[in-house]
């Protein structure tokens, strides 16, 4: 057997062989090598092609997820309704224009002057308001000096000033009766008529009284020695008698009062002309009357003498 020596390799083999075997051996292991290489490979690419649509479906997941999280209330009751929009309607509210309120006038009681309404007529003039804050003057408690507490005025439009002291030092000033004598809020005290008035004077929680006697006429007046609720038997200078009597100038008629002032209730109105009874002076030119009340039983009141007459 001869041996022959490989131009490739330099290896000698057998002539046997039709080709080098050493070759053949070492082709063999580079076909061998890529094929390893191609194996490793192909796992890489399936791997690539299985990941990447789990990614994908992973996405729409993490997305469906959101979205469920932020509107998935709203999407069960549109889902509940059928697809239908259950946002409640908002209120359509029409703003009302505010009506304008008419002021609350309260119609003043008639007052016992002539010329008021029918029926009634007051015994003498007297502001309300003013009536008002004496009555409210004379329920406090007694407390400030005056610099007098009783004087005489001895003709109309005469003036005198009381001076007061003590309490805020802020003083108001309110007279019984206005038709008699006037105060202004510096003490400054007018006489008007014949009669005999208390002025007070307070500063909200104490007051001060003086007595003013107003003889316009020259005669002496009635003098109260507490405030004109006091009756007193003294006659007026109408020179009114005790018996029967009837009502003057009353015009429709003249309000008889629970006591002797227009601060009093009303008990009736008794036309012109009426028949009362006197029965005594109850002072500052009023009189305690008795006349026919309701069912014509005898009633006890008190009326200003100007509207009375002796029979």
């Amino acid at each position: 057997m001869a041996m022959k020596r490989c131009p490739v390799c330099g290896e000698k083999y057998s002539d046997t062989y039709r080709d080098c075997p050493f070759c053949e051996e070492e082709e063999a292991l580079r076909e061998g090598a890529k094929l390893r290489r191609g194996r490793r490979a192909a796992p890489r690419s399936r791997q690539f092609s299985l990941v990447t649509p789990t990614l994908i479906v992973l996405i729409f997941l993490m997305a469906g997820l959101l979205v469920y999280l932020l509107y998935g209330d709203q999407l069960k009751e549109k889902f509940r309704k059928g697809g239908e929009d259950v946002t409640p309607p908002t209120e359509d509210v029409t703003p009302v224009k505010p009506q304008p309120t008419e002021p609350d006038v309260t119609e003043p009681e008639p007052d016992d002057t002539p010329g008021s309404e029918p029926g009634t007529m007051p015994e003498t003039p007297t502001d309300a308001t003013t009536t008002t804050d004496y009555g409210k003057m004379m329920a406090l408690p007694s407390g400030l000096k005056l610099s007098t507490e009783d004087f005489t005025l001895r003709s109309v439009g005469e003036t005198a000033t009381i001076k007061a002291s003590g309490g805020s030092g802020s003083y108001t000033w309110a007279s019984e009766d206005e038709g008699v004598a006037s105060v202004d809020q510096n003490g400054k005290v007018t006489a008007i008529s014949k009669g005999t008035v208390n002025i007070v004077v307070s500063d909200g929680s104490k007051k001060g009284v003086c007595i003013v006697r107003c003889n316009v006429s020259g005669s002496a007046a009635t003098t109260p020695t507490t405030p004109s609720t006091t009756p007193s038997t003294t006659p007026s200078a109408s020179g009114l008698k005790a018996g029967s009597a009837k009502v003057v100038n009353g015009g429709n008629g003249v309000r008889v009062r629970s006591g002797p002032g227009t601060n009093y209730d009303i008990l009736a109105t008794i036309p012109n002309g009426g028949s009362v009874k006197i029965v005594e002076g109850a002072g500052d030119g009023w009189y305690k009357i008795t006349f026919s009340g309701v069912g014509g039983a005898t009633t006890t009141g008190y009326m200003k003498g100007e509207f009375l007459a002796n029979n």
